[in-house]
């Protein structure tokens, strides 16, 4: 994935956030993913390698708009907790 193909994905994925009044900065974004703010900034500059899981993820978000994050976030947590069924 490309830096420009991440920030083409970063904004169609979360502009129905934008609509809905929440948040939908980089900050948020990058603390969705689990990274600082500064690691989501190097990737769209090209300064470092985009994670292929993160890669995953977005496209993921990207071609299922009706997946939302606090949907992942919530999947993710039963996996970690084990109580996935």
């Amino acid at each position: 994935m490309t830096p420009d193909r991440l920030r083409y994905v970063i904004e169609q994925c979360f502009r129905l956030h934008r609509l809905e009044g929440r948040e939908a900065h980089y900050d948020a974004i990058a603390r969705f993913l689990g990274v600082q703010p500064i690691t989501l900034r190097r990737w769209l500059r090209g300064e470092r390698p985009i994670p292929t899981a993160v890669e995953k993820l977005m496209t993921i978000l990207h071609f299922w708009p009706d997946i939302r994050a606090e949907t992942v976030d919530k999947f993710i947590k039963a996996v970690d907790e084990g109580t996935m069924t």
